[in-house]
Formats: structure tokens, C-alpha cells, sequence
């Protein structure tokens, strides 16, 4: 399996405030839900020989753009939380309220470049053919899990 974004995490990429912050302009992500990433090993690891070699790219079913993320979670939580496209130089300035050393602020900010590059906009059936369930969606996964802590 290839690195993954997880669905599970994007009601937490909003600040106190509700905002969305990151240099990923009108990007789309595919993001799985860690259930499916575990549903998927599962299968997997029923028949490893079965699957030998083989390179699987685990999603969610849809690719959103942060707007439209942050869209579904101001459906399903109430709150209303939006996107805020920063430049690369506010993206790093930002962060710096959370004392990390400099790669951790590198991979944050580098999400949400991946993102506006279109990286991680491929949507796969692969959940689906590995488990037999179609992947979970963001409104799905927020319907069936408790508000993040605020």
C-alpha cells in the first residue's frame, strides 16, 4: 500500500476559528478512512500470497477540494468551517504557534502542497475490491463518528 491521506483527520485540519489553512489552492484529495486502510490490510493479510507483488492504492471514493471538505463537515457538524488558501511563505508562518522541529513543519505544509498539486487526487476502487464494501466517504465517516473535541 502507497502513503495515504486519512479522511479521519480533516475535521481536525480546522483552527479554533473553523478555518482551514493551507497552500492547496483548488487542489483535490482522495482521502481514506482509517477504517478501510485496516478493512484492506485485513483482506490482505487473509491471503498474503494472493497479493504478493502487488501495489495497492488505498481512497475514499471521492476527491474533494478543502472548500468542498470543509462543506460537509459544516453539514454534519453544524459549525461552519471553510478553506483559506495560504501561500507556501503564510503556510510555514502559520504554523509556527505549534513549536515542531523544522521537517515536522515541512510535512504540513507539504500536504497541503501535494494537494494543490494534484498528488493525491486519484480515486481508486481498490478499498472496494480488496473488502467487498465500497470506501467510506467523509460524510459517511462524519455521520458515524462523534464531533472532534473543540
Amino acid at each position: 500500500m502507497r502513503d495515504c491521506l486519512y479522511l479521519d483527520y480533516f475535521e481536525y485540519f480546522a483552527g479554533e476559528d473553523g478555518v482551514i489553512r493551507g497552500p492547496a489552492g483548488d487542489g483535490r484529495v482522495a482521502a481514506v478512512a482509517q477504517t478501510d486502510v485496516a478493512r484492506s490490510a485485513a483482506a490482505i493479510l487473509k491471503n498474503p500470497g494472493r497479493h504478493a507483488n502487488a501495489t495497492y492504492t488505498l481512497t475514499g471514493p471521492e476527491a474533494l477540494t478543502l472548500t468542498e471538505a470543509a462543506a460537509v463537515i459544516t453539514r454534519a457538524r453544524g459549525r461552519t468551517v471553510t478553506f483559506h488558501h495560504e501561500t507556501i511563505p503564510e503556510a510555514y508562518e502559520s504554523r509556527k504557534r505549534w513549536p515542531a522541529p523544522r521537517w515536522q513543519y515541512d510535512a504540513w505544509v507539504s500536504t497541503y502542497t501535494a494537494i494543490a498539486g494534484g498528488e493525491l487526487a486519484e480515486v481508486t476502487d481498490d478499498v472496494e475490491r480488496l473488502t467487498g464494501r465500497r470506501a467510506t466517504s467523509l460524510a459517511e465517516l462524519l455521520a458515524a463518528s462523534p464531533p472532534a473535541a473543540g
